[in-house]
């Protein structure tokens, strides 16, 4: 309850807290942050509370106070600094039904705008007053309810108390059973419950906590669940079923019985029968959807937000947005029991039939790609075809789709823009997008070798070299690319210029400051601005790459004359004489 409070209090203030510029009367002032400091300019940018005096500023509220933190204590002042409320509480709140809360030495209180103690300072816990009238309070490790004359409207004897801050009721726990009472005071029902769900429910853009203003309350009572409306009559009697869940704002709730699950409304009645394995709330764009996924057996069958079917008996299905008549609408991805996918809208009319091997997202777009009998083509959300379905392969990024390259079925690349107009006619054997610049530049290969081209057709680095790389997880970065040349290697920039040589045998790239090279037999050590690390006068140079490597200084292992050594970036000799079949065996794994 406390940490419920403490994380209720911190949204209320980041809420205000977002406002940048304040009026008081016909001014506007804007809030200043600095160092560890704020203040106050006028709409001029005139300085009316220097940075340097307050270490916090909250924006001034609707009766012209400041919540401010000076020293390590709070109070309130208005824009001309005059102390409404002195600098002497360890903390306070904003206010709330005109009180605030305010905490000294360990114990908390509240003060009115003018500053002056109304309720004395004894409770155990920062609280404040709700719509209701009523503030929670703890004493004595004991909880109760208190008027805004500090009065006990509910007596502070209870171990434990929740509070439905969107309706007149409260709930309170004596030796492990919990009761009814209203904001009143007056005890509403006897201490027989074992538990009482308090929910959340959004009023007004505020989050709320209420106990009926969803549908029905859900309790326990002798480890049996029942439901009671809002005069707490039952509704759902206790033992009907094995288990539910609080009801949602769209007044409905989860329940099973015998092993089997189904959802009730707020009148009792079951408007889908307790016939599934398992009801959830898919997971929808990172939250929780209002549509309802049941298990049966080996199928799925998708319920909307009010326990109405939408679609029965398929294998799987992924939520996705499409532009249907200019408007971005959701839609579900469906797959069958024999694997093919389709569309619905959230009604469950099908939009696309269900006969694609492959289906992805249309990510608000208004085509998709789809695989129809091993052959890639574009679909619109009526199901038209926007590209032929006869491509060998099509990408598109979903994320920020751009464009599509796509491999057609003469094995030529090309690629189109969103709109499906020609970026690049299919004159080439491969294209990716560059991992550096994506929109802008390719690897293309035409007459078996590779080059860079930006979308204009612009030769960036010529087509010269048979080999490549695009991105390499633990390489030199996207400002490179390793490339092979008459069977030769060596490293460019992404503008072509040379930085090593495109002449060695072989090439390994352990980081910037250890590249392995090897030609004409002998093998040396460079970095990446080929600057010589280890001359090139071994036959055989092994490293542990660093990704592995606990040592503090590199050592390399390397073979000369038949015998192999251990020497550091210096090229000194740490250790001789080392076995061969030791160290071929400990690398061979990493190198030919």
């Amino acid at each position: 309850m406390t940490q419920e409070r403490i994380i209720l209090y911190f949204l209320l203030m980041l809420l205000i807290a977002c406002n940048k510029t304040e009026n008081t009367s016909s001014k506007s002032y804007v809030r200043i942050m600095g160092e560890n400091s704020w203040g106050y300019n006028d709409e001029n940018g005139k300085v009316i509370i220097p940075i340097g005096k307050y270490k916090f500023l909250n924006p001034i509220d609707e009766k012209g106070m400041i919540f401010a933190e000076k020293g390590n204590k709070y109070g309130y002042i208005d824009i001309h600094e005059n102390i409404i409320i002195p600098f002497e509480y360890d903390d306070l709140t904003l206010f709330s039904e005109e009180l605030a809360c305010v905490k000294k030495k360990n114990k908390f209180g509240f003060i009115n705008r003018k500053g002056k103690i109304v309720i004395p300072i004894q409770y155990e816990e920062e609280t404040y007053f709700q719509k209701t009238g009523l503030a929670l309070v703890k004493k004595n490790n004991l909880y109760g309810f208190i008027n805004k004359s500090g009065k006990e409207i509910i007596p502070i004897i209870y171990q434990n108390a929740n509070e439905g801050t969107a309706d007149s009721l409260v709930s309170l726990d004596k030796n492990g059973k919990w009761a009814f009472f209203d904001s009143f005071g007056k005890q509403k029902s006897d201490f027989i419950y074992d538990e009482i769900a308090l929910t959340d429910i959004t009023i007004k853009g505020n989050d709320e906590g209420t106990f009926w203003k969803n549908g029905l309350i859900l309790v326990r009572k002798n480890n049996q669940i029942g439901y009671l409306d809002k005069k707490l009559k039952e509704v759902v009697p206790f033992g009907k079923y094995t288990t539910g869940e609080i009801f949602n704002k769209n007044r409905i709730a989860i329940v099973s019985k015998n092993h089997k699950y189904g959802i009730i409304n707020e009148f009792g009645k079951e408007v889908v029968k307790p016939a599934y394995d398992t009801i959830r709330h898919p997971e929808e764009s990172y939250h929780e959807s209002e549509i309802f996924e049941a298990k049966q057996s080996n199928y799925l069958v998708l319920f909307d937000k009010n326990g109405k079917k939408i679609y029965d008996k398929i294998k799987d299905f992924s939520f996705d947005y499409c532009r249907i008549k200019r408007k971005i609408e959701g839609i579900y991805h469906i797959q069958d029991l024999n694997g093919k996918y389709g569309a619905i809208n959230t009604k469950g009319q099908l939009i696309t039939p269900v006969i694609y091997d492959e289906f992805q997202d249309f990510n608000s777009n208004y085509n998709a790609i789809v695989n129809y009998k091993g052959k890639f083509g574009l679909i619109d959300s009526n199901n038209k075809t926007t590209y032929p379905i006869d491509n060998e392969m099509i990408y598109g990024d979903r994320r920020e789709l751009d464009y599509y390259v796509i491999k057609n079925k003469d094995s030529k690349y090309g690629i189109i823009d969103k709109d499906l107009k020609t970026i690049f006619n299919f004159d080439f054997q491969d294209l990716s997008p560059c991992f550096y610049d994506n929109k802008n530049r390719f690897i293309a290969k035409q007459n078996d070798k590779y080059g860079v081209i930006d979308r204009a057709g612009r030769i960036i680095i010529p087509f010269e070299y048979s080999e490549m790389s695009n991105w390499v997880e633990y390489g030199p970065g996207e400002n490179y690319h390793f490339v092979t040349k008459n069977h030769k290697q060596g490293l460019i920039t992404k503008e072509g210029k040379i930085v090593i040589p495109v002449i060695y045998d072989s090439l390994f790239y352990d980081s910037d400051k250890i590249i392995i090279l090897s030609k004409n037999g002998k093998y040396g050590v460079v970095t990446i601005q080929n600057k010589q690390v280890i001359p090139f006068a071994y036959e055989k140079i092994y490293l542990e790459p660093s990704l592995f490597s606990k040592k503090k200084e590199t050592e390399f292992y390397v073979l000369n004359n038949g015998k192999y050594s251990i020497v550091n970036d210096k090229n000194e000799i740490l250790k001789s004489n080392i076995s061969k079949d030791k160290i071929e065996k400990r690398f061979s794994f990493y190198y030919n």
